[in-house]
């Protein structure tokens, strides 16, 4: 607790109760929290999934063990918290040894698909660069006037050779 705030220094002086409502208040405000993050996580991968299942499960049974003071509920958050711990070491490994930086990559395969949808280009006629520009894309730069003509000047990067095209759609 932080001194300044002086949370410490008021719950010492209430019962032993009190106190422990509060932490379980504390620990079920955070609950609430982890469950909105693992909600929002569902589509990332499941390093991250697995994570906040886990610190979920470990602010549940906090909770749980404060309002109800029982201290076998508090030793198992403990545990539960234990194997978080180690699910956040493994999620930082996969960050920091990649290709670039190890030998090998540690799996941390990703959930489903993503909706690429909040990525197209605006529905206004003009001229878009596209991401991406390296030898062997023959398709750096699009103009387009949506749902009616698609107008493309496809460079060519290796030879920067420009060949206009025109596609109609119905």
């Amino acid at each position: 607790m932080v001194p300044g705030f002086g949370i410490a220094e008021a719950l010492s002086k209430v019962s032993a109760d009190v106190r422990a409502q509060s932490w379980g208040i504390f620990n079920l405000a955070w609950t609430i929290q982890t469950f909105i993050f693992l909600l929002a996580s569902l589509r990332s991968n499941w390093g991250t999934v697995v994570l906040l299942a886990c610190l979920l499960v470990t602010y549940s049974l906090s909770a749980i063990g404060h309002w109800t003071q029982s201290e076998g509920v508090m030793h198992a958050s403990g545990y539960v918290g234990l194997v978080t711990a180690i699910v956040a070491w493994y999620n930082v490994a996969v960050d920091m040894l990649n290709k670039d930086t190890f030998y090998c990559e540690l799996p941390n395969p990703a959930i489903g698909t993503r909706d690429n949808s909040r990525n197209t280009m605006p529905e206004t006629p003009g001229h878009y660069v596209l991401d991406g520009r390296t030898p062997g894309n023959d398709y750096s730069f699009v103009a387009t006037m949506p749902k009616h003509t698609v107008v493309a000047n496809a460079i060519d990067v290796d030879s920067q050779t420009a060949h206009p095209d025109t596609i109609n759609l119905k």
